[in-house]
């Protein structure tokens, strides 16, 4: 069985990630609680300033949506994908766009599914995995053969945003937790028939790092900011 192209875009599509920094010194001599050693609690800083006073640089709702889904610099920016703020590159000019916005860019996120569809049908057939793409291998070209495909990844990533239903088990699509396979979890839904696999086929299987590659048996903390320890410099 041939996993070489599962695990390439598993890998192109990892390359979306999450960084997280954490600084937990304090040059200063008082630390906010009163006694000058230094110590004291964290604080977390919430500001009030108008989006004005910001520019945007990113804007990431679910994983890899603008990464593995629109072209990026290089790359021309194909028809009927929008151009905002005079952007020269998909990725970019998804990014300077608002979620109300976001169905714009439909036509450019179905013309790559169906170009990964396609790409990967003989593998996922070779595997005894049922597709939710239909058509022979190399004849997946356009949005009916992957209809099935697109009604379950459409309500997630169009809007780009992170919806959270708190009656619900938290994890993703519901919420996110630090630690979700959510890319394993974003191919399951855009390649496989959900009626027939579940959506953690790809995250059970024994590929993953069993945890942070720095400390492999670490989780991330269950309470706000859901930030670990600042790994020390060697």
């Amino acid at each position: 069985m041939d996993l070489s192209k599962l695990l390439l875009l598993g890998t192109l599509t990892s390359s979306v990630l999450l960084g997280a920094c954490s600084d937990s010194s304090d040059s200063s001599p008082n630390n906010g609680d009163g006694d000058g050693d230094g110590g004291g609690p964290a604080l977390v800083e919430v500001r009030s300033n108008p989006p004005s006073d910001y520019a945007r640089v990113d804007r990431m709702g679910q994983p890899g949506v603008a990464t593995a889904l629109l072209r990026g610099g290089g790359q021309p920016i194909r028809d009927g994908v929008p151009v905002i703020n005079d952007a020269d590159n998909e990725r970019d000019s998804f990014n300077q766009g608002d979620p109300s916005g976001d169905a714009d860019f439909a036509g450019g996120f179905v013309d790559t599914l169906i170009f990964v569809n396609n790409a990967l049908a003989d593998d996922l057939d070779s595997l005894g995995l049922s597709r939710c793409a239909t058509g022979l291998p190399g004849e997946i070209d356009s949005a009916d053969d992957i209809g099935a495909c697109i009604n379950v990844a459409a309500p997630v990533v169009i809007p780009d945003v992170v919806t959270l239903d708190t009656s619900a088990p938290s994890s993703w699509p519901n919420g996110r937790h630090p630690d979700d396979p959510v890319i394993d979890r974003v191919l399951a839904a855009v390649l496989l028939d959900l009626g027939v696999h579940p959506l953690d086929l790809f995250a059970d299987l024994p590929l993953n790092p069993p945890g942070n590659d720095a400390r492999a048996d670490d989780v991330s903390p269950a309470n706000f900011p859901y930030l670990r320890d600042p790994i020390p410099m060697p």
